[in-house]
């Protein structure tokens, strides 16, 4: 407590401070709610080294981005601004990050009193309510130039760069895993190609380079107590990309019936009442921002970021689960396997998708 006491202290900010508890369910940082003797609360963060190799310019990443929005939300006269988008502190030496004496980078942002966010969404609505958040964040930030922010995990959603990972893990891999992995192995084998499609349309600029978020689970949006959205959190992954990651990520972990994490493969289907229900809030924010090119391949963002996911988490059961926590020996294949129980049922229904992206 002394300790994250005196890391708060070096921010300029208002308050005397009393507590620090541990907050929300992320694995990959360390965040705390600390509470002052005034009005307000803070979230104090130390960012993962061990993911992220350029904390300073991430932090600028975020700095640029929320500086963006909170200037356009001034810009249209939007009312209680402070709550719609993250407010950064800085220390006294102008930095919005403390470097400490064991190397650990640490920031200081304003919590939002009165916000929740949802780990699982409940209904047709509520996954309506998630698009019009994710929408109305690519709305608010489409007049950014994405050139201006580093790719904070380089490669992160590249397809030939998880490819070839999951080659080497497998090359070194023990032979029980091997062939417990055989069957994964061979239908996602079958996707290689198809799955390179965006990628290229991304490198020849056939499809437009946007900032992108990178993380748009349901949890990553704040709502108000009336559900309606507030604004996208966890920006350590905003950096430029296509908008098919962020359309498809929202879709590959809000439509799944039966969320990551189950073991029973029976339960998990793509619910397309959910699909519709985050597109058509999702395209009412941004649809006026896409090119024909974006809406006709929309869809295969839903398919492209289940494929990258189920590699991934294959390569981490292949590579002796390093990457990613896990409470049992078989916990990250049996993750695979549900993102590919998940892309296969994606595949029966995506002329359905695709014909409703087109019709809104």
């Amino acid at each position: 407590m002394d300790k994250l006491k005196r890391i708060y202290d070096t921010f300029v900010s208002s308050g005397r401070f009393i507590s620090a508890t541990p907050y929300g369910s992320g694995h990959i940082n360390d965040t705390y709610l600390v509470k002052v003797d005034e009005d307000v609360e803070y979230i104090l963060q130390r960012i993962n080294g061990n993911v992220f190799k350029d904390i300073p310019k991430l932090v600028r990443n975020k700095e640029l981005v929320c500086g963006h929005i909170r200037n356009r939300l001034i810009r249209h006269k939007v009312s209680d601004i402070t709550r719609k988008y993250i407010t950064y502190f800085y220390t006294d030496k102008g930095n919005a990050y403390y470097k400490d004496y064991e190397g650990n980078y640490w920031t200081l942002s304003l919590f939002i009193k009165g916000s929740k966010s949802y780990d699982v969404i409940p209904d047709s609505q509520i996954a309506y309510q998630v698009g019009i958040g994710f929408g109305e964040f690519e709305n608010r930030i489409s007049d950014f130039d994405a050139k201006l922010l580093i790719e904070t995990i380089p490669l992160f959603h590249n397809v030939p760069r998880r490819q070839r990972e999951l080659k080497e893990a497998l090359a070194k891999a023990e032979p029980d895993r091997i062939e417990a992995s055989k069957e994964l192995l061979e239908y996602l084998k079958k996707f290689d190609n198809e799955m390179l499609e965006l990628q290229r349309m991304k490198d020849e600029g056939i499809l437009p380079l946007r900032v992108t978020h990178n993380d748009t689970k349901a949890n990553n949006l704040l709502f108000d107590h009336n559900d309606h959205p507030l604004c996208v959190i966890d920006l350590d992954t905003v950096m430029p990309g296509i908008v098919h990651y962020d359309f498809g990520d929202a879709i590959r972990s809000s439509c799944n019936t039966a969320g990551e994490e189950t073991r029973n493969l029976d339960e998990v289907h793509f619910n397309m009442d959910y699909f519709e229900a985050f597109t058509a809030g999702f395209m009412e924010k941004a649809k006026h921002l896409f090119t024909l090119k974006e809406k006709k391949t929309l869809a295969q963002g839903c398919t492209l970021m289940t494929y990258l996911q189920a590699v991934r988490f294959l390569t981490d059961y292949l590579d002796g689960d390093h990457y990613y926590p896990i409470t049992y020996p078989e916990h990250n294949l049996q993750r695979s396997k549900v993102q590919v129980r998940l892309l296969q049922d994606m595949e029966r229904q995506f002329d359905k998708m695709n014909q409703f992206i087109l019709d809104q």
